[in-house]
């Protein structure tokens, strides 16, 4: 069984399948109703996680998932799952671009982007003093999502909406094995005191087709243009659960 119907519930489910399994999806909420709705969709091995946290074999384990999603999502690149190659540029006004340090989790995964340029002044059209560009893959979250249930309903799988309040309501399903793919969720179905929210907002604006590159920065805001709108992201609330936007941010 799996716990969960975001973009993590999903694709989990749909791994099991393709390995021979027969899951079954339990959910309160399914699409369009999810986080994972509501993502950027911005294919990058985004580093949030807690630095004094990191070990040897989470770094291992955080390259080697990369590097496998990379390909996998390289397979998928199409209008039929929203998947696209894009450029995405970053910005700074403090600092140029460098090389990561070797040994760190960057520069485990330097090599998925082989076409990485830092743009000298002339060729920069931003109002930031540094720019990089490089390609990556974007998602559009609710054309994935979508296609990702239809997937999974196609071969076999069944999907069963319900609310579970504690960790004892899990062991009352027949299933041996059970994937946690809740979330946030999690903080109260098990106790976990570790898991913490971070709020983050999103503006939409209009469609704008001619718009066909990503922006990241300065700092943290960015710029990601889809079908359904052009997508402004980037603000970071630790410790916030409120689901309100805040006209201010």
């Amino acid at each position: 069984a799996v716990i969960g119907c975001g973009v993590i519930g999903l694709s989990t489910a749909r791994i099991l399948q393709q390995r021979g399994y027969d899951p079954v999806i339990y959910a309160k909420e399914m699409p369009p109703n999810t986080t994972s709705n509501m993502a950027g969709g911005l294919w990058d091995p985004v580093t949030v996680f807690d630095d004094d946290h990191v070990t040897p074999d989470f770094a291992r384990q955080f390259i080697d998932a990369a590097h496998l999603a990379h390909r996998r999502y390289q397979l998928l690149a199409g209008d039929e799952y929203g998947v696209r190659w894009l450029p995405v540029y970053n910005f700074s006004n403090t600092r140029p671009f460098s090389t990561p340090h070797p040994g760190t989790i960057s520069a485990g995964v330097e090599d998925l982007y082989p076409e990485t340029r830092i743009l000298p002044p002339a060729e920069n059209p931003f109002p930031s003093q540094y720019a990089r560009r490089r390609d990556t893959l974007h998602i559009e979250p609710s054309i994935y999502l979508d296609k990702l249930i239809r997937d999974f309903l196609v071969n076999g799988g069944k999907i069963r909406i319900r609310n579970f309040a504690a960790a004892s309501d899990l062991a009352t399903l027949p299933h041996p094995l059970l994937f946690n793919c809740t979330g946030l969720g999690a903080k109260a179905l098990f106790n976990d005191d570790d898991l913490t929210p971070i709020k983050g907002q999103l503006t939409f604006l209009l469609p704008q087709p001619e718009v066909n590159y990503c922006t990241v920065g300065p700092g943290d805001i960015y710029m990601f243009p889809r079908r359904d709108g052009i997508v402004l992201g980037g603000s970071h609330e630790r410790g916030v659960w409120s689901t309100d936007p805040s006209p201010g941010v």
